[in-house]
């Protein structure tokens, strides 16, 4: 005879994972940066910078005022400078982030630049293998989060796009 014992863990709904995220943030010594929510197994994923903030800045808990799409909320807290309709492109998988095709190369893409769908903008090396990250949607490149060379995780920021006709 087997008895299932369940925890609060495990039958915490996607709301209350957020608010309880939103509490978290709140006691951040610094500005967040990043934040990753999963809901099967439930797992919280917080990355922050430590510096103290600036007065005008927003709060860690006005990053996260709007609720997640689908599980993933918005990767950086709203800023004045981020244009509204502002597409990321995110990371596919963990590797080294790599900005052109060999060392020292120019760039695939630069911060200003136009992009097609389908155009390159960095590569990820992971296990030996070299991955293409390319553009969704037609946009500028309003900002390139990693330095060349970094490793990435999951899911985490790499480009900023602002759609363009």
């Amino acid at each position: 005879m087997t008895t299932e014992t369940t925890t609060a863990a495990d039958t915490m709904t996607v709301e209350e994972l957020r608010t309880q995220t939103r509490l978290l943030a709140d006691e951040l010594p610094g500005t967040l940066r990043r934040i990753t929510l999963k809901a099967g197994g439930i797992s919280v994923d917080v990355e922050w910078e430590t510096a103290p903030a600036a007065a005008a800045a927003p709060t860690p808990a006005a990053a996260l005022a709007t609720p997640p799409a689908g599980l993933r909320p918005a990767a950086a807290p709203a800023c004045p400078d981020r244009p509204a309709g502002l597409v990321q492109v995110t990371a596919p998988l963990v590797g080294t982030f790599y900005q052109a095709s060999s060392p020292g190369g120019e760039p695939f893409v630069q911060v200003g630049d136009i992009v097609e769908p389908g155009h390159q903008l960095a590569i990820i090396e992971a296990m030996k293998l070299l991955n293409s990250i390319t553009a969704d949607v037609r946009g500028r490149v309003h900002a390139v989060h990693p330095q060349d060379g970094e490793v990435v995780e999951y899911a985490q920021p790499l480009f900023d796009l602002v759609p363009v006709d």
